[in-house]
């Protein structure tokens, strides 16, 4: 069943249906952020991963409001975080969850925020299409091929009948939100380096390009850059034990879990103070409802109808209420206001405390 979010979005100042006054000397100092408080101005940063689910959003809400500047840049998840916290950042794109002392100052800082699912992803392990011997790897082998303290240096560190030849490694940076995750889930918590010869960038594109031109490279990023490159790149199966079967990155194996333990959920955080806004509410709105085609466009695997109903009842929560009329971008601009006690709650979350569907 659709949510239906044309008939379940964007209300601005609490109950209040008149929007006179909002942004400008309106917001505060702490929340006005890059754009301001001005009602025609947002400021996206933050995960290269989400970035291509916000520049899509970005892009077809140009056909509603082509006076809306939205400022989409990727600078990683860290950044991103970094940047929200010093007033420069609207929305922040996150493949990974905020860490608890990033949700301790926004708080501090009175930057409050509502975090929405966006997509799925599956971190992708790849490898140039001239490696034709590695046929899948264990999380214990790549936790020896990037733990700052690993010690597998050749191919044939990992399997003895394999070449003889220098690995080369190829990882995003630190400030990458997939980093966090890939280390967390292979590495363990508390790592926050990378290994001191990986050839890192917080841009996935300089990865591809590395690995695609390196025959004995290896590297790791989002599922959207390895279906972008697939003529360039080999996917690597990954086993979750050394008994465990291997496991391939596909919509249907990233969406249920069973490529394990590299599937995630994606997020953007997007700061409460920017729902007061009539104009900049009604994007966020948009990008919600159309959250599944951005998702699939960039590369992703789409969220799912429960997913919706929990982001349509977090935006009711921090918006204080609803935009009704038409659907999609042909109406989204005509759209009215209406209080937000006038409408039915959405269903329960339908996630798990690791943010994946539930049954």
């Amino acid at each position: 069943m659709r949510i239906g979010w044309t008939a379940a979005l964007v209300s601005v100042l609490g109950l209040t249906v008149s929007l006179t006054g909002c942004g400008g000397d309106g917001a505060s100092s702490s929340g006005g952020g890059a754009s301001g408080g001005r009602d025609d101005a947002i400021v996206i940063d933050g995960s290269s991963t989400v970035y291509r689910i916000s520049r899509a959003a970005q892009l077809d809400y140009k056909k509603v409001d082509p006076g809306l500047r939205i400022n989409v840049a990727n600078h990683g998840t860290g950044g991103g975080f970094d940047r929200y916290m010093q007033g420069e950042v609207d929305i922040i794109d996150a493949s990974r969850d905020a860490k608890p002392e990033e949700t301790s100052k926004a708080e501090e800082l009175g930057l409050p925020w509502t975090r929405f699912l966006v997509a799925y992803d599956g971190i992708t392990v790849v490898v140039n299409p001239q490696n034709d011997f590695v046929k899948s790897l264990t999380v214990e082998q790549l936790r020896s091929l990037f733990a700052p303290d690993g010690t597998a240096r050749t191919w044939k560190d990992l399997d003895p009948s394999w070449p003889d030849r220098k690995i080369v490694l190829y990882a995003p940076g630190t400030a990458s939100g997939t980093f966090d995750f890939f280390v967390e889930a292979v590495v363990g918590k508390g790592v926050k380096t990378n290994r001191s010869d990986v050839q890192a960038s917080e841009e996935d594109n300089v990865l591809v390009m590395g690995i695609a031109g390196d025959p004995d490279g290896l590297g790791y990023f989002g599922f959207a850059y390895y279906q972008a490159n697939k003529d360039k790149l080999r996917a690597i199966p990954i086993q979750e034990t050394a008994t465990a079967p291997a496991v391939e990155p596909t919509h249907e194996t990233i969406l249920s879990g069973q490529y394990k333990p590299l599937s995630r959920p994606l997020y953007i955080f997007v700061k409460n103070d920017l729902l007061k806004r009539e104009r900049a509410a009604r994007f966020v709105a948009h990008y919600l409802e159309n959250a599944a085609r951005f998702a699939e466009s960039a590369g992703y695997v789409a969220p799912t109808e429960k997913d919706l109903a929990e982001n349509a009842e977090r935006f009711r929560q921090a918006s204080g209420g609803r935009i009704e009329g038409g659907s999609g971008s042909q109406n989204a601009a005509d759209a009215r206001l209406v209080p937000a006690d006038s409408r039915q709650t959405a269903g329960g979350s339908g996630l798990r405390a690791d943010g994946r569907p539930t049954a």
